[in-house]
């Protein structure tokens, strides 16, 4: 399978410091991808990188096959690249109708004017209800995002992302401030996503991450310490040697043997 994210020697630095040092990867259609490691390790730079809102110092990224290692972050999200935040980037006066209509307007090049016809109207809110319908927020529609909780906040930020039509979805910490509950609804979300669609995600819950993941890659200070599916990053020596100076419940679970409901598809 083609992939649809290749990195080539992906470097960072700022000063004398390395962020992220000569990163080779490649992530291919479809793929659930958990960018894992620990604090430091430089998962945000990377991110950041790939989603243009950083330049690299050097190195390559190609995005199905084409060079975009100097195209600015509009120009990527044109290409098919959308993302979402650690923290929210949602218009809290609008409702979450408005928020996602707004972007269906965008990618159909539909003019927010009372000019419009009817008809183009009416098909962007079709758009829109089926994509909040399809995040788990049929019933939400005219509420207003200011009043949604963390976790209805969290979807419709992935609806807004998924008006866009991309190619490659970038989530930075989704489940962060979630309850458990919250978490598992997220998790079952991102696995109902259409399957052509790639996903990239940074997480530091590690229950979600192996629950959800079809292949994890680990940084450990700016270099890429292990690749590929759960349960082989899971049993790495070296994954839980670096994660020695984790977290407690990070080390803790990256150490334990995997259970059975944990490990994800291809796992």
């Amino acid at each position: 399978m083609t992939a649809v994210l290749e990195l080539r020697g992906l470097t960072k630095r700022f000063g004398s410091l390395v962020a992220v040092d000569a990163v080779d990867l490649a992530i291919e259609g479809g793929a659930r991808h958990a960018l894992i490691g620990p604090n430091g390790a430089g998962k945000t730079t990377l991110f950041d990188i790939v989603g243009g809102r950083q330049r690299p110092t050097s190195g390559t990224i190609l995005l199905e096959g084409r060079d975009v290692t100097g195209l600015r972050e509009e120009q990527r999200a044109r290409l098919g690249v959308a993302k979402t935040f650690q923290h929210s980037n949602l218009f809290d006066g609008l409702t979450a109708h408005d928020n996602v209509a707004m972007a269906v307007q965008r990618q159909q090049g539909v003019a927010a004017s009372p000019w419009r016809s009817a008809a183009r109207q009416r098909a962007v809110n079709r758009r829109a209800e089926e994509l909040l319908a399809r995040l788990g927020l049929g019933d939400r529609l005219g509420a207003t995002a200011g009043v949604l909780s963390h976790g209805e906040r969290r979807q419709l930020e992935v609806a807004v992302a998924l008006a866009t039509e991309p190619r490659l979805l970038l989530l930075d910490e989704p489940v962060a401030g979630m309850s458990p509950a919250e978490s598992a609804e997220f998790v079952a979300m991102v696995r109902a996503l259409p399957p052509e669609l790639t996903v990239l995600i940074i997480e530091h819950d590690m229950d979600v991450v192996f629950h959800l993941a079809t292949r994890i890659s680990v940084l450990h200070a700016g270099r890429l310490l292990e690749e590929g599916p759960p349960a082989a990053v899971r049993a790495s020596a070296a994954v839980q040697e670096a994660y020695l100076g984790a977290t407690e419940d990070e080390a803790l679970f990256i150490a334990r043997p995997a259970r059975p409901s944990a490990r994800a598809d291809g796992a």
